[in-house]
């Protein structure tokens, strides 16, 4: 039986360009872990647009080149985050497909688990998209349809800051976590409705706490996901002289990347 792991090695910035350089995303390893990750499904998180992440299509089919040679099975992608637009969606979307459509041998679009492991067996890259945020619906919750349709697998309700849905992990941080609200409720019903997994990255520790009860008393059974989160306790904490909490190895709190709180990994852990 194929083993499944999931990697968060492999995120890029969202709103950066990308300047790091190849050593940045490559590590020693011995013969037997490389090993184990050629005959292992890995799934990564990369989370880097059109426009900043990359700009030129040779540089995407390059690390994905890479990630392959490496054993990488596949990757889950960011089409969209903060509070961008469905037309951004559809953007960001056009330029990976124009992309991937010059080497279509190198791709596998998934629909199915059964797709990653073809991927797997075929050498090629697994291609699962995602929204980490709902602001692509632009207020219009029959949008959730096209999401499914065009491939979206799951999607985040609210990245760092405050959003219609609820807030975001940087908000919750600095005191200002509203919890779910009722458009957020909303939003959890489409994506329930039509398949999409509910991923609390990103997201404040009421507002996820409220989306996990609300899953589990409305859709009991119905998953939900932390893509590319890590649990708070896991993390080491110390004070700099300007008595400004670091997160190692975040390095600073402002950044994207928020551990969550263990409140929130307790009753997820439950859910399975």
């Amino acid at each position: 039986m194929k083993l499944l792991m999931t990697a968060a090695a492999t995120v890029l910035a969202i709103a950066t360009p990308l300047h790091a350089s190849e050593e940045s995303k490559t590590w020693d390893a011995s013969d037997e872990a490389r090993q184990f990750v050629q005959d292992t499904i890995i799934l990564g998180m990369l989370a880097s647009p059109y426009g900043t992440g990359w700009t030129e299509d040779e540089q995407l089919h390059t690390y994905f080149q890479r990630a392959r040679d490496n054993g990488i099975t596949g990757h889950e992608m960011t089409l969209a985050a903060a509070d961008m637009s469905f037309d951004t969606l559809l953007e960001q979307h056009y330029h990976f497909r124009a992309a991937m459509a010059q080497q279509p041998e190198n791709y596998l679009i998934v629909n199915e688990t059964r797709d990653i492991e073809a991927a797997h067996a075929q050498g090629k890259t697994a291609v699962i998209w995602n929204s980490q945020t709902a602001t692509v619906l632009d207020g219009d919750l029959k949008k959730m349809a096209l999401l499914k349709d065009m491939g979206i697998k799951s999607m985040i309700l609210a990245y760092n800051d405050i959003f219609r849905t609820g807030s975001g992990q940087l908000a919750a941080y600095n005191g200002r976590d509203i919890g779910l609200t009722p458009w957020g409720k909303s939003v959890i019903d489409e994506m329930v409705r039509f398949g999409i997994l509910l991923d609390l990255s990103q997201t404040g520790s009421k507002t996820t706490n409220d989306a996990m009860d609300y899953m589990d008393e409305n859709y009991p059974g119905v998953p939900y996901v932390y893509t590319h989160s890590v649990p708070a306790g896991s993390t080491r904490m110390r004070q700099t002289p300007r008595q400004m909490a670091v997160i190692e190895p975040f390095q600073t709190t402002r950044h994207c990347e928020q551990p969550s709180p263990e409140d929130t990994y307790r009753p997820h852990s439950q859910n399975g």
